[in-house]
Parts: structure tokens; C-alpha cells; sequence
């Protein structure tokens, strides 16, 4: 696009302005979250009471939240399979009356990826929840109005496909979410990589576009490891990899970019790549929190925001005004909460400091479906809660039985965190003895052994893990040093999963990395 047409501010005044309904609405909701969700779920129920799961489980007969609750199992992940996979494969309605425009799928966290329906409601729902997101954050940053935006892209690394029933599956494009909703047009203000096609080359032409562009000023991804991996020339030009890229982008680029990359280079930081850089939008807590913290002085001129809890099932939370944690998304979907003490509650139940998992009912056919993810309830705005994602409840790892899970190697990590490095913990099962190796970024090669002293006493303290270590079944945990900066340990998970398959932008940071083949791939790599 010539400069002479390229008009951001234009863009995100004309989105603002069709935003504006959409935000009245949202905060008509924040006062009166109870309502709001009754009459989202009894709409879902209504449309789709004659499909094979809404005949099966009566909806047709459901009058309120707590008759849905009595009908309806709450079903995790393996247990909703069989459903996802036979509206894969029917030709008739069978978890939603809207037949799926595609089939996105999950992120590969499982053993077993899903296939979740992208039906017109659904995208809907997720549009809703991102044009109140974007309104805000321009409201609050309206510098980031002044430039071009980079949304993370990154090419599919498995092949597109069909479904049985004759459904595409996966997106054409990331603006496919973003189609017929106030937020698409904002895409005339998007830094749109050339990619050649090449799996193997786009990080690189990624960052190459980015570099050209002196005008960039948001950068919108959803981990920071995804960040770190496209940056990763300019945080270690010492890399023999890392040098030649960076030869081959210096004689690529214009004569004043090139010379800017080289002051970026000399300052170690990103000053003077992008001075109209205003924000960074990722994930900023649980897991990602290391990861986050470690890129903050890469980019002095940036303010870093947080993104909400958006998963490939749906949307939990939004950021919302100033508040470092994210609001409840209670406008697009019927939510319900199972809290540690095993009870299950809907929103108007929480209160500051409840501990919970999430269960969501979308337009997407998932009815009363177990994310996976825990949040913590850390305030109110209005009478909807705010929170902070604490992390994967059901990652775990067993290998002869020591049943470690990601909440008890969060707090056994904790020494490797306050000294400022980042840390995971990684299953070797094919060793002669299986054990966890620690692997360890930012650390001094001198404190790795204390590291894994420290780490492996607090893991001593779970009885299971203590007991195989006592019966010889599992060996002692072993570490680790990744050279270079903590964002190192973030772009080796970055590469390792994209190993095994896995979007780009789809890898989520963890403690404990509990997939086996991810877990190779990360050791194999660690090793070389």
C-alpha cells in the first residue's frame, strides 16, 4: 500500500466509531453479569435444540441455568471427543443447527487434537469479546493509532484438509476471525509479511518485513516465546545462525533501516528500530509471566498490556481498563466455574481470592466443556469478576507413577524464578533410569547445580515423586543450562514444538512440559 493512502488513524476512528454499540453493550453487562449469561445460554439452548446433542440431553425442556446444570454432564476434554469427532463426520446437525464454516483445530496440547466447529454464532461470540478488547486499548493507548500493527501469523506447519462431511478444516486466513465485524477495518493497518510459501524460511521473511517498517506501532501476539523466537537474531547476534541472518537482512533492507538495525544491534534493545512502537499485547501471567518479563527491556518505548484468556474453544477474559489482570468475557459465552473445594458455581458465586476451573457453553457446540484452565478471581468491575489465568489444571505428568502436575512444579520452580532465570521441568522416559531434566535460561553456569539441588527438594516434598525417587523408579532429576538470556529456554520451546507440528503462534508456555514428543524434541534440541 503507498504511504499516500496508508492512513491508521483514519482506520481506528471509523473502528472505534462502529465499536461504540458494542462497548455500551459490554458495559451494560459488567452490572448485571448474572442476567446477561442466563440469557446467552437459554438462546444457545433454543437454537440448538434439535441437533443430535440437544435431542439427547433434552434442551428442548430446559427452563433455567440449574435445570441445564441437572441435564447436562460436565465433560472434559477426552470425553467430548466422540461428539467433535462425529460432527466431523455427519452431514446433519449435530452440536450446532449452523452447519461449522471451518473446523479449527486445538493447539495440540492433548495427546489427541480436537476439531472444534467455527460456526457463524461462534465466531460471533469470539468478535464480540475482541472489538471491546481493541476499543479499549486504543482508548488507552492511542499511539498505537499512529502506525502499522503486527497480529502474530504464522503458517499452519500441518497440512490444510477436509473433514469427513466435506467441512475445511482450519482458517484461510487469521482475518477470517476478524470478517464482518467493526474490528475488519483495522485490517487495512496490518503489517501482512510476504510469506513465499516455505514453512522453513517465514520466521525469517517475518522478521524481515517487521525490520522494514519504521512505522510499527503494535505488536499483538499471544506468547512472548512467539515474540522471542521471530526476534531471536537481535538478542543473539553472537549465533553463527543469528549473524549470518542478520548479514543477509542488513544487504537486504534500505540504506537508513539498515543502519537503524545497526543501532539496535549496538544499544541491545529495539529503540531505535521501532521508535513509534507505543504497546505490546501477550500473555503476561502464569506461565508466560518469565518469558514476558525477560523481553520488557528489548523494548524501553513500549508499554506492555495483557491479553485476555482466549482459547481455541472460546474466550474467558478480556483486559479492561487499567487493571493488570482481565475482566470475565460474560457477553459471548455461558460460563460456569468448578472451584477447588469441587463445587460448581456460574458468575454471580465468585468472590476476590476463589480458585477455579473454567467450564464453557458456546456457540462453537461445546456444552458444559472443562477447558483445562484454572483461573484465580482477583477483583470485580461493576459485578463481573476480574482474573488471572494460574495456569493448565490438568497437566500432569506420570511416568512410574509420581503424578506430577503443573500447579506443584510451579511452586518447586520457585527458586529458579527468584533469581531471575526461567525454568521447566521436562520427562526423559526413554532413559535407562526416566527421570526430569531441569532446564534452566539466564542462569550463571554456576548456579545451575544449587538450581537443581533446590528444585529437586522441593520436588521431594510430593509424595508420590518422593516414593519413586525411594524405590529406584525414577532417577534423579537432572539440569540443564540453555545459553543466552531467559527468553532462550522461550524460542527452544518455540522450535521444539513446531518440531512436532504446532502452530507457531499457538505454543503456550509451561512448567512442566507433559506431551511426550514435545518433551523429545526439546531435550534433542537442548542437546545439540
Amino acid at each position: 500500500m503507498a504511504a499516500s493512502t496508508f492512513d491508521p488513524v483514519g482506520a481506528w476512528r471509523a473502528f472505534a466509531r462502529a465499536a461504540q454499540p458494542d462497548v455500551e453493550h459490554w458495559l451494560a453487562q459488567l452490572d448485571a453479569p448474572e442476567q446477561a449469561q442466563s440469557r446467552r445460554l437459554m438462546e444457545l439452548l433454543a437454537a440448538n435444540r434439535e441437533t443430535a446433542f440437544g435431542r439427547h440431553h433434552g434442551f428442548a425442556d430446559i427452563a433455567s441455568p440449574e435445570q441445564f446444570r441437572e441435564r447436562v454432564p460436565m465433560q472434559g476434554a477426552a470425553g467430548y471427543l466422540p461428539w467433535l469427532e462425529r460432527a466431523s463426520r455427519d452431514t446433519q446437525p449435530v452440536l450446532t443447527a449452523q452447519a461449522p464454516l471451518f473446523f479449527e483445530r486445538t493447539s495440540g496440547s492433548t495427546a489427541r487434537q480436537k476439531l472444534i466447529p467455527y460456526t457463524p454464532a461462534f465466531l460471533r461470540e469470539m468478535q464480540s469479546a475482541m472489538v471491546v478488547w481493541l476499543a479499549d486499548m486504543v482508548r488507552l493507548c492511542p499511539e498505537i493509532a499512529l502506525g502499522r500493527a503486527y497480529w502474530s501469523m504464522s503458517p499452519a506447519l500441518q497440512p490444510a484438509g477436509v473433514a469427513p462431511n466435506g467441512i475445511r478444516i482450519g482458517s484461510a486466513s487469521d482475518l477470517e476471525y476478524l470478517g464482518g465485524s467493526s474490528a475488519a477495518a483495522l485490517a487495512a493497518t496490518l503489517l501482512v509479511p510476504p510469506f513465499s510459501g516455505n514453512p522453513a524460511t517465514w520466521r525469517y521473511e517475518t522478521l524481515r518485513a517487521l525490520i522494514a517498517d519504521d512505522s510499527l506501532a503494535l505488536l499483538s501476539v499471544w506468547s512472548p516465546t512467539f515474540l522471542a523466537s521471530v526476534l531471536r537474531p537481535l538478542f543473539s547476534p553472537e549465533d553463527a545462525s543469528s549473524a549470518r541472518e542478520l548479514a543477509a537482512l542488513e544487504a537486504e533492507l534500505p540504506g537508513p533501516r539498515a543502519a537503524a538495525l545497526r543501532g539496535a544491534l549496538a544499544d541491545g534493545h529495539c529503540g531505535r528500530l521501532w521508535p513509534r512502537l507505543a504497546a505490546i499485547s501477550c500473555w503476561l501471567d502464569g506461565p508466560s509471566r518469565g518469558y514476558a518479563q525477560a523481553l520488557r527491556e528489548r523494548f524501553p518505548q513500549a508499554r506492555w498490556l495483557p491479553k485476555g484468556l482466549f482459547a481455541t474453544e472460546g474466550v474467558v477474559s478480556i483486559p479492561f481498563g487499567e487493571a493488570p489482570d482481565c475482566t470475565l468475557a460474560v457477553g459471548s459465552h455461558y460460563l460456569e466455574f468448578l472451584r477447588d473445594d469441587g463445587r460448581i458455581c456460574d458468575v454471580s458465586a465468585l468472590v476476590p481470592g476463589d480458585k477455579a476451573q473454567v467450564l464453557m457453553t458456546t456457540g462453537a457446540g461445546l456444552y458444559r466443556y472443562a477447558l483445562g484452565d484454572r483461573i484465580r478471581i482477583t477483583g470485580m468491575t461493576g459485578r463481573t469478576p476480574r482474573v488471572t489465568f494460574l495456569g493448565r489444571a490438568a497437566a500432569s505428568c506420570d511416568l512410574v507413577g509420581e503424578k506430577l502436575d503443573e500447579g506443584a512444579v510451579g511452586e518447586a520452580l520457585a527458586p529458579a524464578r527468584a533469581r531471575g532465570a526461567t525454568a521447566c521441568l521436562v520427562p526423559s522416559p526413554q532413559a535407562d533410569a526416566p527421570h526430569y531434566v531441569l532446564l534452566l535460561a539466564g542462569s550463571g553456569e554456576h548456579s545451575v547445580e544449587a538450581l537443581r539441588n533446590e528444585v529437586e527438594q522441593r520436588l521431594g516434598h510430593i509424595f508420590h515423586y518422593a516414593q519413586a525417587r525411594r524405590l529406584g523408579q525414577l532417577g534423579p532429576l537432572r539440569a540443564r543450562l540453555i545459553p543466552g538470556t531467559q527468553a532462550a529456554l522461550g524460542d527452544l520451546l518455540q522450535r521444539a514444538a513446531e518440531r512436532t507440528g504446532m502452530r507457531a503462534g499457538d505454543v503456550k508456555p509451561s512448567g512442566l512440559v507433559t506431551r511426550l514428543p514435545l518433551a523429545e524434541a526439546m531435550l534433542a534440541i537442548s542437546a545439540a
